[in-house]
């Protein structure tokens, strides 16, 4: 029997992405044993001698499914499954569908659409497809699972076969046709689309493909000795209903926490790319959930923000002004790098404010509408200049306008709990303010922006600049909160203040795997020292022998009114480690880390701890003995010794 539908293969999510394209897809990304693979799914048989009485399947032996990508199917939760299986019962259903309605048909008569996934999206039984609801674009297919695979994958013909199975056992008594084959019976085989569907018994029955099938007088005469073994291993099992029942309790908590991720530059080329990354970010998110918290009744929600889409700009005038040297590059700078130069344009930067603040208003608003009894907390996630659009915003920063008493002021319906910048300039370009800014002695992060800001980066982002020394001049000195791998309690509130010493290894030299040539080495040194410099670090000395790549502390003066710890009521600047292994001369490492935040389980782990504090406190609360993670850390300050196969299977958790 081919792999993919062994009930065998299924292992944890992560490793899913390469998965045969039909592989199921389950919505948690979890172990599934064999033992949870329950085979009962004849219970509505009832055997009497020779006679076999067959009942049509109730709702909850149906599973529906949705294909998250290209690649999956993936199950709708119990409570979505039964109501989108009642109003498909009552509009296409026959007579015994309505029946098992228990009354309630006239309530489903006429209703082609149910809201799913915890009310973000809903179905459309007349187009057999899943929408969302509040941000467009997001479309998959939905499929009626009545037959399954031995894996629990759904069975293309499942419905024809449901027919075929009924016909064949719901009457009292039948025929059998005796084989030669050891006294074994093929009760019926039929051709659906390509595949062919034999019944050797109500529990035994196989899927073949056209192709390889063998007819079956053929089949009796090669396995006369063998037994239908040989014949039953060239097909696929097939299973009657879903492993478990679907139950109404079996549904997503109501959203506690509403989160708006906001996209930077470069979505003029894909204007979904936001859908994607949110959809990235939020299984990230679903799988730590699962794993270290399945316990807390706490939901966040990610939806997407597109601001890019709304903006007509020039009208194409740039575009027309591209010279045709080296169009592949100009093009793709067009596309992400000119979005900078649109929003600090005086003309079009009042237009991107304003997309980006009513697509925010609309969103929330909606949500309201559409929830208005959920208590819920609001946060943004934002992306690059998405950091500096959010802020200006709420801050009501409008330098390319000369504003009269009269004009209206753009502002936001809610007030945010978290600020998220992800690989952020913003600092810059508070920076190049600073004549407007500090002049006037201005709080930058003040309390009415967000209760916490965060300022989240990789090490070798070249795009991601530091908060802290804006605020507090002496916090060049120190280093930023260090995020620890997923997984791991940490109170960051405790974090010590740690003085900048040696870089260890984020700006080395890059290893043999890139292409040699005379002038790399002189190159890639340049392009280093220019990364230091926009980081607020020194370069060390040109020469190799006194190149030490360490902070001179003498750039960075101490401020003579203030201290860190009084300047700072709690930490602005995390930095993420370097898990990825790229260094500021590897081009493509840093291009790459720029974009990597939202399939980051380290950041998924910790935003989701921001949005809930309580939950990394208590999280051994949420875990099994052995899924408690050790703190490595502490065993090495015990003398506890701790050993590199221990660490790399922990970090894999």
């Amino acid at each position: 029997m081919h792999s993919r539908h062994c009930s065998k293969c299924f292992s944890y999510a992560p490793a899913m992405n390469n998965m045969d394209t039909n592989f199921l897809q389950t919505e948690e990304p979890v172990l599934i044993s064999e033992d949870a693979q329950d085979e009962s799914n004849v219970s509505n048989t009832q055997t009497n001698g020779t006679a076999i009485t067959f009942e049509p399947l109730g709702p909850e032996k149906v599973r529906w499914f949705y294909k998250s990508d290209l690649k999956r199917w993936t199950k709708f939760d119990g409570f979505d499954s039964l109501n989108i299986e009642y109003r498909y019962r009552a509009n296409f259903g026959n007579e015994e569908d309505v029946s098992s309605l228990n009354g309630s048909f006239n309530y489903f008569l006429g209703l082609y659409t149910v809201v799913v996934r915890g009310g973000l999206y809903e179905v459309d039984l007349s187009k057999k497809k899943c929408t969302s609801i509040f941000w467009p674009g997001e479309e998959s297919e939905i499929f009626r699972g009545v037959w399954f695979y031995d894996g629990y994958e759904p069975y293309e013909y499942g419905e024809e076969v449901e027919r075929e199975h009924l016909n064949l056992f719901r009457d009292d008594t039948r025929k059998v046709e005796d084989t030669e084959d050891n006294g074994k019976s093929v009760l019926r085989d039929v051709t659906i689309g390509d595949m062919h569907v034999v019944w050797y018994s109500s529990a035994e029955v196989y899927s073949f493909k056209q192709k390889t099938f063998i007819n079956t007088k053929i089949m009796r005469s090669v396995t006369k000795k063998l037994g239908t073994y040989f014949q039953k291993s060239a097909g696929y099992k097939l299973i009657r209903s879903y492993k478990t029942d679907a139950n109404e309790k079996d549904k997503l908590n109501d959203i506690t926490h509403l989160v708006f991720l906001i996209h930077g530059i470069g979505h003029k080329i894909d204007n979904k790319k936001i859908i994607k990354n949110t959809s990235q970010f939020r299984d990230c998110v679903k799988w730590i959930k699962h794993k270290y918290f399945q316990g807390t009744e706490q939901r966040a929600e990610f939806f997407p923000v597109d601001w890019r889409s709304q903006c007509s700009f020039d009208g194409g005038l740039v575009e027309q002004i591209t010279p045709l040297n080296l169009k592949n590059i100009r093009q793709i700078l067009n596309s992400s790098a000119m979005d900078i130069m649109y929003y600090t344009s005086p003309i079009y930067g009042r237009e991107i404010q304003n997309s980006l603040a009513n697509e925010l208003n609309r969103l929330h608003s909606e949500f309201v509408e559409r929830h208005p009894h959920h208590d819920f907390k609001v946060s943004i996630m934002a992306h690059s200049l998405g950091s500096v659009i959010s802020y200006d915003i709420i801050t009501g920063w409008e330098p390319f306008i000369k504003r009269s008493d009269s004009s209206p002021r753009i502002h936001l319906n809610f007030e945010l709990e978290n600020f998220f910048c992800l690989g952020s300039p913003l600092s810059v370009f508070l920076a190049l303010r600073q004549n407007e800014i500090f002049k006037e002695n201005l709080n930058l992060f003040p309390m009415w922006l967000a209760k916490k800001v965060y300022n989240i980066y990789h090490p070798t982002d070249p795009v991601a600049y530091r908060f802290e020394p804006l605020v507090a001049k002496d916090y060049c000195r120190y280093k930023p909160v260090g995020i620890q791998a997923y997984g791991i309690k940490c109170d960051y509130s405790e974090v010590p203040l740690e003085l900048i010493g040696n870089i260890d290894t984020t700006f080395e030299e890059t290893n043999g795997t890139e292409a040699k040539a005379p002038d790399v080495k002189k190159e890639n040194e340049t392009f280093s020292r220019r990364i230091s410099t926009w980081l607020n670090m020194s370069s060390s000395n040109d020469s190799k022998a006194n190149s030490s790549n360490q902070f001179e502390v003498n750039t960075c003066p101490l401020s003579r009114n203030s201290t860190p710890v009084e300047n700072l009521n709690h930490r602005l600047d995390y930095i993420l480690r370097d898990s990825i292994g790229g260094s500021a001369s590897n081009y493509l490492s840093m291009l790459y880390t720029h974009t990597s935040y939202w399939s980051n389980y380290d950041v998924a782990y910790f935003i989701y701890t921001r949005l809930f504090p309580e939950l990394d406190k208590t999280m051994e609360d949420f875990l099994k003995p052995e899924e408690k993670i050790p703190n490595f850390d502490l065993q090495l300050e015990q003398g506890i010794e701790v050993t590199e196969d221990l660490k790399h299977s922990t970090s894999k958790l």
